[in-house]
C-alpha cells in the first residue's frame, strides 16, 4: 500500500534540514520530499532576474510551486506511489491534502515537529534568512505556530501513523509521542512533556494519561 509522508511543525522547527531523518530509511534514500519553500525562494531568485517586482516576482513563484506540486502529486496516485513533502495545518483546508490520498487507497504518515513557543520558531526563522533561508512574516509565524497544533489536536485520527518531536533544543531533539492507528506504540511520561504539548494538545496527552494508567495497573 503507498503511504503519504507529511513534514509539519512551526516555522523553524527543522523540517527540511533534519524532518527527513524520522522517515523510513527507504523513503528518504530514494524519495525527494517537496518543500514548497525552498522552491518558492528558489523560483523567486530566478524570476527577480526578469521581474523587478519583489511582490510580483513572489506571486509568479508561489503559483508556480503549488502548480509543481499538483503535478508531483497526481503524478504519484497515477502511479500508486510514495510521495512526501512539508507543509502546514493552519486550517481545515491544508487537511484536503491528506484526505485526497486517503480515499486514493493510501496510508497517511505524520511527522510534527515542535518548538517551545512563537518567539523561537521566530528567531529560527531569522537566523535562518540571515544565512540566506526563506523569511517568513512574524503574523505568519504565529499563524502556522498556533494553527498546526489547534489542527493536529482536534484531527490527529486522520493519521494513520504519527510522530511528535520536540526540536527545541537544536541538538537533542526529544520523540514525544508516536501513533499507529491511533494506538500509543511510544511516548514520553506526562512529567517530561515540555509545556508546549501539555497545553497545546489535550487530546493526545489524554492518551497518554490513559497508557500510564494501564501501565502503573499491569505494574
Amino acid at each position: 500500500m503507498p503511504v503519504l509522508f507529511i513534514i509539519t511543525g512551526p516555522n523553524g522547527a527543522g523540517k527540511s534540514t533534519v524532518g527527513y531523518t524520522y522517515l523510513p530509511e527507504n523513503i528518504h534514500r530514494n524519495y525527494t520530499v517537496f518543500d514548497g519553500d525552498k522552491l518558492a525562494l528558489q523560483k523567486r531568485k530566478e524570476l527577480l532576474l526578469q521581474i523587478r517586482s519583489i511582490k510580483e516576482a513572489r506571486k509568479a513563484a508561489d503559483e508556480w510551486v503549488q502548480k509543481q506540486f499538483k503535478q508531483e502529486m497526481a503524478a504519484a496516485i497515477k502511479a500508486n506511489d510514495h510521495f512526501a513533502y512539508e507543509g502546514h495545518f493552519r486550517d481545515k483546508r491544508t487537511l484536503n491534502t491528506p484526505r485526497k490520498f486517503r480515499k486514493k487507497g493510501y496510508t497517511v504518515s505524520l511527522i510534527f515537529m515542535g518548538l517551545a513557543d512563537p518567539d523561537l520558531s521566530e528567531l529560527r526563522v531569522i537566523d535562518r534568512a540571515k544565512h540566506g533561508g526563506h523569511n517568513v512574516p512574524l503574523y505568519e509565524i504565529q499563524s502556522n505556530f498556533y494553527g498546526n497544533l489547534v489542527m493536529l489536536n482536534n484531527n490527529y485520527r486522520l493519521f494513520d501513523e504519527m510522530l511528535v518531536v520536540d526540536t527545541s533544543k537544536s541538538f537533542q531533539h526529544q520523540v514525544l509521542l508516536h501513533l499507529r492507528n491511533s494506538n500509543v506504540l511510544f511516548y514520553t511520561p506526562e512529567k517530561h512533556l515540555p509545556v508546549w504539548f501539555s497545553k497545546f494538545l489535550p487530546r493526545l496527552l489524554q492518551l497518554i494519561k490513559k497508557e500510564e494508567k494501564t501501565s502503573t495497573k499491569k505494574k
